[in-house]
This record gives C-alpha cells, structure tokens and sequence, in this order.
C-alpha cells in the first residue's frame, strides 16, 4: 500500500532556472558566456550592451542574478551595479581590468578577470545563486 501512494503522490518538479542578466557589449563574449550558462542549467534573460539597456532589463525582467564588464558602451556600468544593488539582485563583475580598479563600495563585489573558463563562470554564478538565496 505505501508503494502505492508513493506512486499516486504529486510530484513537484523546479523547472524554474536561475534567470542571469548579461552586461557585456562585445557580442562575441556575450554568445560565449550565454553558451555556457544555458549549458549549465541557467537561462540568460536579456544580453545589455549598455546603461539604459541594463536599467530597462532590471526593470522589466527582474534577473536573479548578473554578470557585469565594467567597460560597456557609453562608459562604466557602476550605475549599473548600483541598480542591481539597489534590487538585491546579486552582481559580479567578469571584466579585462584588475579588481583594484574597483572603487568601494564595488571592490568586495564577486569577480572574475577576462579570460575565464567555463568552470569558472559557471561557479561565479553559483555563487551568485547562494546570495540569493541567504
């Protein structure tokens, strides 16, 4: 009788993937990376190449999670972090500068420098998710 129940008991399947904003204008970076986290159980849920780009995607499609370059079109993207931030939407930036470019409140922030593996990018996201999640 238990298998029974068992077996007619609903199941609850967690399809939801982690949605992850990309910030990242060169589009060869920014397909690679998608790649990967798609490959890797996430879903991108908007590529921003720019400052209004992100602040409309944070907007509109509230990200679980996102991976910011600092240098994107039109300038930085610290407005941008200050936004994802400000949404409590965990933030890392995956950038070719050093982390010492990074003024406070930024510079404790989760990072990785360009180049990064697969197996990197896609522990920064988990990491990201844990924040989340606290």
């Amino acid at each position: 009788m238990v298998h029974q129940q068992t077996l007619d008991a609903p199941t609850v399947q967690t399809s939801e993937k982690t949605t992850c904003l990309l910030v990242e204008d060169n589009a060869f970076v920014s397909d690679a990376y998608q790649i990967v986290l798609e490959g890797g159980g996430f879903r991108v849920c908007q590529v921003a190449v720019s400052e209004p780009d992100a602040i409309d995607a944070i907007l509109t499609r509230r990200p679980d999670v996102a991976l910011v370059d600092i240098d994107i079109e039109g300038g930085d993207s610290l407005g941008v972090a200050t936004a994802l931030i400000a949404k409590d939407v965990p933030v890392a930036f995956v950038t070719g500068h050093p982390r010492s470019v990074l003024p406070a409140p930024f510079s404790t922030l989760p990072y990785l420098q360009k180049p990064v593996s697969r197996a990197a990018l896609l522990a920064l996201v988990h990491r990201l998710e844990e924040m989340r999640d606290k």
